[in-house]
């Protein structure tokens, strides 16, 4: 349950940072990745709105999610909140590997998964838990698709993708969002991201 609420707060946490900038660097945790042109970074203020509007089934979840909401490393969007659709975002935070030291990070990915079936409405598995390179490191993928309430604007199709990426006695969470017909945004920009990403080994 921990873990999945993380997982789902990185989906729609958010920190603030320069509008100009274009690579994002954390030396501390050896982690880069670069922003595209005409992207943009949240704000903590548009975080807090992002979370206070989504809407879901379990009500006691929402709020926890609400509360316990933390910072992730950087998040950014395609276009400036707030956005009439569902907007393209990225967005890393880094957790302590704890009890899955050493092991497959699709293990974590399984942890995960149940709680989003239960949270999400129409929720479909769209790509199993895969073992992937990210950044020269071997990592996880995996890709769900679920619609969402948000106020203001209804029901959205939503499609959530996830990496696990192991450092150390860490591991970088990476969640983006996009449309599932990909009309706001493709999942190649995503894609673009991802290989942008260097971690220093």
């Amino acid at each position: 349950m921990k873990t999945a609420l993380v997982a789902i707060l990185l989906l729609f946490s958010a920190y603030a940072f320069s509008e100009t900038a274009s690579v994002f660097s954390n030396p501390t945790a050896g982690f880069t990745v670069t922003k595209p042109i005409g992207w943009h970074y949240l704000t903590a203020e548009q975080n807090l709105n992002n979370l206070k509007a989504t809407q879901l089934s379990d009500k006691d979840f929402q709020a926890a999610m609400v509360k316990y909401a933390s910072t992730p490393m950087v998040a950014m969007t395609k276009y400036e909140e707030p956005y009439e659709d569902v907007n393209p975002s990225f967005k890393v935070n880094i957790k302590p590997l704890g009890q899955f030291k050493g092991k497959d990070p699709k293990e974590i990915i399984g942890v995960m998964l149940p709680q989003f079936q239960k949270i999400f409405k129409d929720y479909k598995l769209a790509q199993s838990p895969t073992n992937i390179s990210v950044a020269g490191i071997s990592s996880a993928y995996t890709r769900i698709n679920y619609t969402m309430e948000v106020a203001g604007m209804g029901t959205l199709p939503i499609t959530s993708e996830l990496w696990i990426i192991p450092h150390g006695d860490y591991f970088f969470l990476v969640g983006a969002g996009t449309r599932q017909d990909e009309k706001t945004g493709s999942r190649k920009e995503i894609e673009s991201i991802i290989n942008t990403i260097v971690i220093a080994h």
